[in-house]
């Protein structure tokens, strides 16, 4: 089964999901295996 990045937007086999929180509201959105690395180091500070 083909996913798309919700961050670059390119078909991938896997995907990570990972929250995302908008004032009220949460939603999962999956991430290619690059954008979810380049999202964790981002979050390390």
């Amino acid at each position: 089964m083909a996913y798309t990045c919700y961050h670059c937007e390119h078909d991938v086999e896997k995907v990570r999901y990972v929250t995302f929180y908008n004032v009220n509201e949460e939603y999962n959105e999956p991430l290619c295996e690059t954008c979810y690395a380049e999202w964790l180091e981002s979050i390390k500070g």
